[in-house]
């Protein structure tokens, strides 16, 4: 009977909160297609995998959402892996005088987000905005703790440049700090 209730719980977190986990599944994978497949994959879950989720509905149906949408971009994420490893440690340190900035609107924020690699897209996401470790972070993108903080210092950059560079013009002309990552 247990399990019954927080299954039934479970789905109605996801009905309730559907908007908000699927732009996460998006913004992890950048796929609508994955997207959509990593919902449907945390929706049907198997009650004999995961025990009673007890209060935490919110937290677990993100933490499902991160790992299915992961797992749809497997071969995506070891590639951008690769590519952050090769440029550790190159990026670009300088002084940086910040600007509040007005409201960001949705789709500006997603297509700032979405333009990044996806291994820096996915460490960034995972550690600033659902706080996650940065270990528990490596340990699901499957990489060393080192190379997933590179990858998240490198996110935060791109993001930050992608949305100031917004209106016409790179504010920072010539300090793209990971070059290799912007190879298609």
């Amino acid at each position: 009977m247990k399990n019954y209730e927080a299954h039934e719980e479970l789905i109605e977190n996801f009905e309730k909160n559907s908007s908000e986990l699927y732009q996460l599944a998006f913004l992890l994978t950048g796929n609508t297609d994955r997207s959509v497949e990593a919902f449907s994959k945390a929706i049907d879950f198997d009650e004999e995998e995961n025990p009673v989720f007890g209060g935490f509905m919110n937290a677990w149906a993100r933490k499902l959402i991160v790992v299915k949408a992961l797992g749809t971009m497997e071969k995506e994420l070891r590639a951008s892996k690769q590519r952050v490893a090769r440029t550790m440690g190159d990026e670009a340190a300088g002084d940086v005088k910040w600007k509040r900035r007005a409201h960001i609107a949705r789709e500006e924020f997603e297509e700032a987000v979405i333009a990044i690699d996806a291994f820096p897209r996915c460490a960034m996401l995972l550690t600033i905005f659902e706080g996650t470790s940065i270990e528990d972070a490596a340990v699901l993108l499957n990489a060393d703790e080192s190379l997933t903080a590179a990858a998240q210092r490198i996110g935060i950059v791109q993001l930050t440049r992608n949305l100031a560079g917004r209106g016409g013009r790179d504010p920072y002309p010539g300090m793209n700090p990971v070059p290799a990552l912007s190879l298609s």
